[in-house]
């Protein structure tokens, strides 16, 4: 196991500091994620006046979070004994950046990796060898579920919706992750400085391809891909969501490594692993934005009151342990529509407040805080407002297309 720590460690280093041949690939994928989080923050900037993070911030926990996913992932996969030709493992890049283009949700292993298994199985291209190349996808799967469950209650970025005609309250989430992954070869990569070799002496899950070969020294390759999630929470809240896809993941990961383990005895799994690959994440998706809109909003407009959409971190209201989705009645003792009618009563900063709420189970609460001396001048929430002028559109932001957006761009100059 040590050998295998020390191998994966210097192949990620070389990955990241000193293999050029993929530079322009990855150069594509940076631009990509910019693009999608500067609209996201675009989002946030509208309905909470500020940003929680900077962009900066975003992008040193998309490289950072990755290199640590990458080399756990890394040692799993060399230890699994998963292999793939250098050359294979460019084709699978490029379709990477070929799907980026149809679809940004399309920015993940498996589907690249559904296709290309897809592709192997007809054409007979040996550059990849499919039970690996599911093996993979399963594993970086199970990484995404642990992120998506260990992050579930950040980078919630509130927004407003129309929903069947009505404005609602809603949560949209956009996480990437640069993950490094690390697989064997039998090829020596030309044009190199840096060929990590390690000696295949334990045993696989696959018994034929590597094992075939004996007691053999491979080489080491490895590339930079990017994961993408990508989310939108209407009728349950962020956090709920997030757990429900990370348990998701983590099925369809166990469930596809299951598939790749029999696809290296029988021929009918390799077609059933690259097509679940293929098909399994899209469908998971297109069902849970399908019940989203169906069910009833969370976080509707209150006829009486108004509704908290988001709890400010550090505000009055999470000092008074307030809930997303409860009904403001009354503020010191003064019904409130508006949040001009709040600023109203806070005004001269009052350093008392009591508040009645009505949960979103109906029960009515009364909060209380104290503020000396410097009084309460904000609730420090984000409220659900009567109207709103400008409103999230879920289908033009979710299946946003770089193609779609170049040829718009073409049309208006012309």
């Amino acid at each position: 196991m040590l050998e295998i720590v020390r191998a994966v460690a210097r192949q990620l280093v070389f990955s990241i500091l000193l293999d050029y041949k993929y530079i322009i690939i990855y150069l594509f994928f940076y631009l990509v994620v910019k693009g999608r989080y500067e609209i996201i923050q675009g989002f946030e900037q509208c309905v909470s006046k500020c940003r929680s993070r900077t962009m900066r911030q975003m992008l040193e926990e998309l490289i950072l979070t990755g290199l640590v996913t990458g080399f756990a992932g890394g040692i799993l996969t060399v230890a699994l004994g998963l292999y793939i030709e250098p050359d294979g493992l460019q084709t699978f890049l490029i379709i990477m950046v070929l799907l980026a283009f149809i679809n940004h949700r399309f920015i993940n292993p498996s589907y690249a990796g559904g296709l290309i298994s897809i592709y192997a199985l007809i054409f007979g291209y040996d550059r990849i060898h499919v039970p690996s190349m599911l093996t993979l996808i399963a594993v970086v799967q199970l990484m995404e579920a642990v992120l998506v469950y260990l992050n579930r209650k950040h980078d919630n970025i509130p927004i407003f919706i129309q929903h069947n005609g009505k404005l609602t309250g809603a949560f949209i989430k956009q996480k990437y992750y640069a993950v490094p992954f690390i697989m064997l070869t039998l090829t020596s990569i030309p044009y190199t400085v840096w060929n990590t070799t390690i000696n295949l002496n334990w045993g696989t899950i696959f018994k034929t391809g590597l094992l075939a070969v004996g007691n053999a020294v491979f080489f080491l390759t490895g590339a930079i891909s990017v994961t993408n999630y990508s989310s939108i929470a209407i009728s349950t809240s962020p956090e709920e969501k997030c757990r429900n896809d990370s348990i998701k993941f983590l099925a369809g990961s166990l469930l596809l490594l299951i598939i790749a383990f029999f696809s290296g005895k029988n021929e009918v799994f390799k077609w059933i692993g690259a097509i679940f690959a293929l098909l399994y994440r899209e469908i998971m998706y297109q069902h849970a934005l399908y019940r989203e809109r169906k069910k009833q909003p969370l976080y509707t407009v209150a006829q009486r009151g108004l509704r908290i959409l988001e709890i400010v971190p550090d505000g009055t209201a999470e000092k008074m342990k307030m809930k997303r989705g409860e009904i403001i009645l009354t503020v010191n003792g003064k019904p409130v529509q508006t949040e001009d009618g709040i600023r109203h009563v806070l005004a001269k900063s009052p350093t008392f407040i009591w508040m009645h709420t009505e949960a979103l189970n109906g029960q009515i609460k009364i909060y209380e805080h104290k503020c000396y001396p410097d009084g309460v001048k904000d609730l420090g929430v984000i409220l659900v407002p009567k109207e709103w002028e400008v409103t999230y559109q879920v289908d033009e932001y979710e299946n946003f297309t770089i193609i779609k957006n170049i040829v718009d761009k073409f049309r208006f100059k012309r």
